[in-house]
């Protein structure tokens, strides 16, 4: 009780220096490192392991084990029906949709889109995207996604437009956001059924001939719809959402040189048509994908301690103030159990321990996928000692070739989410809309994903006892059901990390 009076005091205080001294609490996604030494040199929080690891070499029969591809699991990708609802003649009216949040979260957003149209039967405008409130990216639908392809590969399914007409030119983001507006719905429930649409948006639909759903994200449910809806979702998902060539030209660059490290030396001219004569007589290196999502939003949300002393405890303790006035449901509990419940990120230095504990070492190469890391290089050294051959997109690609993509986050997650798709092996360092979105889509191609468990990790990172061959007995029998094994959808699973059985049949 002591401790909730001394924050409710702390909260009033906090907010009160941000107005007085708004360059002490600026920027908030990377605060300043004279004031809070976030960026200073880490120990290592696992030194004893961390030795263990560096000296660890794994064997060339558990190498060919960890690389070997997955076998068949009985499951392929849905053969489209012919059979299904045509597209009707006439439409009932134009549907907007605005989407918040990162690249994935988008993704999904759009798929649900997609299917709440075709259950209106209404012309589906290209869905807008907002501007991210957390990396400020402005990047539109048309900046991500191949928008022609989009709509050829749907053409079937429903009509889409790229523009309104002039006649409903009207109808933009500024015009909802001025006044309640008849045309607009804001109060689709999360995850609201078929029929919600049918009594709540048809008839806007038809009195106004358009439709704008804001907010929409995850506002269509996952259970008791048609199943052409299901497949339709599905359709877009795997097959309609391409990135832009720009995105595909420099992943294709990227893998290449992972996977032919004599390419890494990068053409003066920044060029990415290169020659593959040599290519071709070469043996392609395999190479595992590590989605590291550490940022400060993460790490201050997550209230997990993270090594960083009380300089990092006070910038993080400020960010949760600022951004969300503490309320952190996770800020009532100690570290010890936010970690033993597996609700504490892995940090650069737990993955890849857990890494080199199923038996990739330092001949392991490694791509880092990550936007902004927490701490910056002091946060990644470690990992990087573990694994020596780890390369990113600056390393592996020209600032020429990268110009398209320089800060903009959702075009540099495209890029990630590409290589991604591209690799071996891919492990994400924590739960997210990356994590489940690449874990869905593999799931649906069949590639070997390994997912972490928190929990068991949680718990072995908190005994300081624990020996390298215990440790590493246990995270190996922990992952053996964990690397891609193909998992049924369960009633109120997302669609999109679940693809079984509602995109794939056996």
């Amino acid at each position: 009780m002591e401790l909730l009076e001394r924050g409710a005091h702390a909260g009033p205080l906090m907010l009160l220096l941000s107005v007085m001294l708004p360059a002490f609490f600026a920027p908030l996604s990377h605060a300043s490192p004279f004031i809070f030494s976030e960026w200073n040199t880490l120990k290592p929080r696992h030194l004893p392991l961390l030795k263990s690891a560096l000296e660890f070499q794994t064997s060339n029969e558990k190498q060919s084990d960890l690389w070997s591809p997955l076998a068949d699991q009985g499951w392929i990708a849905y053969i489209e029906s012919r059979n299904g609802p045509s597209l009707l003649e006439k439409s009932e009216g134009y549907l907007q949709v605005f989407l918040d949040g990162g690249l994935n979260q988008q993704r999904m957003g759009i798929c649900d889109a997609v299917a709440v149209a075709k259950i209106l039967n209404a012309t589906l405008v290209i869905p807008h995207f907002e501007v991210n409130p957390v990396w400020q990216d402005s990047s539109s639908f048309m900046d991500i996604f191949d928008v022609d392809h989009f709509i050829n590969v749907l053409k079937d399914d429903i009509s889409i437009v790229k523009e309104l007409p002039d006649e409903f030119s009207w109808s933009t983001r500024e015009y909802y956001a001025t006044a309640i507006r008849a045309t607009r719905i804001k109060t689709a429930p999360v995850h609201a059924s078929a029929n919600w649409y049918l009594e709540n948006a048809l008839p806007v639909l038809r009195s106004h001939g358009i439709a704008a759903i804001s907010p929409f994200s995850h506002r269509l449910k996952f259970d008791n719809l048609p199943v052409d809806i299901q497949h339709l979702r599905c359709k877009v998902n795997f097959r309609a959402l391409a990135f832009v060539p720009h995105i595909r030209e420099l992943g294709d660059a990227i893998v290449r040189r992972l996977q032919y490290p004599s390419w890494k030396t990068l053409p003066s001219n920044g060029n990415l048509r290169e020659t593959t004569d040599l290519i071709d007589m070469q043996k392609a290196r395999k190479f595992v994908v590590l989605h590291l999502r550490f940022d400060k939003d993460m790490a201050a949300h997550s209230a997990c301690d993270f090594g960083g002393g009380k300089a990092e405890k006070l910038a993080l303790a400020k960010y949760r103030q600022v951004i969300w006035q503490g309320r952190v449901l996770n800020s009532q509990f100690t570290d010890e159990e936010l970690r033993s419940q597996g609700r504490c990120p892995l940090t650069p230095e737990e993955i890849g321990l857990l890494l080199r504990a199923l038996g990739f070492d330092n001949s392991t190469s490694l791509y880092l996928a990550s936007h902004k890391v927490y701490g910056g290089e002091a946060r990644i050294s470690t990992l990087r000692k573990l694994f020596p051959l780890m390369e990113d997109k600056k390393s592996l690609a020209s600032s020429a070739e990268r110009a398209q993509i320089k800060g903009k986050a959702s075009l540099l997650a495209a890029v990630d989410y590409y290589v991604s798709m591209h690799s071996d092996i891919f492990i994400s360092a924590s739960p997210g809309n990356m994590h489940n979105t690449l874990v869905g889509h593999r799931t649906y191609k069949n590639m070997k994903t390994i997912r972490p468990s928190m929990a068991l990790l949680g718990q072995l990172f908190l005994n300081k006892t624990i020996g390298w061959p215990d440790f590493q007995l246990a995270v190996v029998e922990g992952h053996e059901n964990r690397q891609g094994q193909l998992r049924l959808r369960k009633l109120r699973q997302s669609i999109y990390t679940y693809p079984a059985p509602d995109c794939m049949c056996q």
